[in-house]
């Protein structure tokens, strides 16, 4: 299929460039209700996504167009010849400034190695099974329902410049709801966890954490009135605030001056009390959906640190928003990694403290840097007792608590993030029920 496309697009005069993005894609799927079976899945899927690249001139300044179309595998020449030209057609409307392509580099292929690649995917899924509902042995919690889905994905990129690179990935997803009951109201939590390879802990341990929560949470009283405590954010949240580190850092941010970190400049300012943010971006992180040897161009990608110390070290970006910035291009790496910082756990917890882990929608404004929340469950110390807490809000600015804010020495895994357990935050507005 993919040398019939080339062919076609050999025979259409005025296309500048192109790049083939093609995914075929191994999938197993259950549904669960209880801890019943409810629905078993499985199937092949072959997706094409075809780039076409239009060049021109306005003013003596030259402009790069683009547009992306799907080409089905059903799909005839005549079908495949007609997308290519409305593409065409489309990108000619497309104003943006010029920018190469990636070219091809003589380099070994790259090869992830991964446990879910030793057995078929159907051999994987009774044991996944079985890591779902072991941890499902309490009187007052269930898990209430699961969908389990594992993908094996056959990557293979391709563009005008000669650039031709594979690689295969998996991509596993747990999607399940936790129910408890105490004397009062039934409580139900929804849970996501994806995963990449396998790793016999992570199912178990989150099912069993998210028990716990939803157990909290049925005995949770209202989020007292507080002011001036300090707020800690763990889980999560920990991983969604670090985003505007990341975002920051980006060079497309940079180009269209939406952000001001400055390379050489701490983000954090002068005179910073508490931790500084010492951040990584790895392509090759540990069962991470998003790790990837090349980016969607096909550009080969490696470890880039981001800040030392609070300090910007360099731009973060694909081939087109480096080469508008003049800087040698990352690629896109979308896996982040944050040094842990100079408290222990207790450490963070003495004294009085409110803490939140689930939010009902924790959000990052990566242009303003303002954060918040509504609680759906935390825990209030007064300095000595500790009660589970629910409602209420948390507000923020990140300019407002990052000179003074305390990570972690201990470090959690979330996906496509590395970094601190809790972060102790000061500065934040709390917003209790009573």
């Amino acid at each position: 299929m993919i040398e019939k496309i080339k062919e076609i697009l050999s025979n259409i005069e005025g296309i500048d460039g192109w790049k083939i993005n093609e995914k075929k894609v191994e999938s197993k799927e259950l549904f669960f209700i209880k801890k019943e079976l409810d629905m078993n899945r499985a199937k092949d899927v072959h997706h094409i996504m075809l780039t076409v690249y239009k060049d021109f001139q306005e003013e003596g300044k030259k402009y790069r167009g683009s547009s992306t179309t799907t080409i089905f595998p059903t799909m005839s020449d005549e079908e495949i010849e007609k997308a290519i030209r409305d593409a065409l057609y489309a990108a000619s409307f497309v104003k943006n400034e010029y920018y190469p392509l990636v070219e091809p580099k003589v380099e070994i292929q790259p090869v992830m190695e991964n446990k879910l690649a030793s057995k078929p995917l159907s051999s994987w899924m009774p044991i996944l099974t079985d890591e779902i509902f072991i941890e499902d042995k309490y009187d007052k919690g269930w898990i209430n329902s699961a969908e389990l889905f594992l993908d094996k994905i056959n990557i293979r990129i391709l563009n005008s410049e000669g650039v031709d690179v594979v690689y295969q990935t998996y991509r596993g997803e747990l999607e399940f709801i936790t129910n408890w009951k105490e004397d009062g109201e039934e409580v139900e939590l929804y849970k996501d966890i994806l995963f990449s390879d396998y790793d016999e802990k992570l199912i178990p341990e989150s099912v069993d954490e998210m028990l716990k929560i939803c157990r909290d949470k049925a005995i949770a009283k209202p989020t007292p009135i507080l002011k001036d405590i300090p707020v800690i954010l763990s889980g999560e949240p920990v991983k969604e605030f670090f985003n505007y580190y990341y975002v920051q850092a980006a060079a497309r941010s940079v180009y269209e001056q939406t952000s001001i970190a400055k390379l050489d400049e701490s983000i954090q300012g002068s005179d910073v009390k508490g931790d500084k943010v010492n951040m990584a971006l790895d392509p090759y992180l540990e069962n991470s959906t998003a790790s990837a040897p090349y980016d969607e161009d096909g550009l080969r990608l490696s470890r880039v640190v981001l800040y030392e110390n609070g300090i910007l070290k360099r731009y973060w970006g694909n081939t087109r928003f480096s080469h508008y910035l003049s800087i040698k291009p990352t690629g896109n790496i979308r896996n982040i990694v944050v040094e842990g910082g100079s408290k222990t756990l207790q450490e963070i917890k003495e004294g009085p403290y409110l803490e939140v882990k689930v939010f009902s929608d924790f959000q990052m404004d990566t242009l303003t840097g303002d954060f918040g929340g509504e609680i759906r469950l935390g825990w209030y110390c007064d300095g000595e007792n500790v009660i589970p807490v629910t409602g209420g809000s948390i507000s923020g600015n990140i300019n407002e608590v990052h000179k003074e804010m305390y990570l972690s020495k201990e470090t959690q895994k979330i996906n496509n993030f590395s970094g601190p357990k809790s972060i102790r935050l000061l500065n934040v507005s709390v917003a209790g029920v009573e």
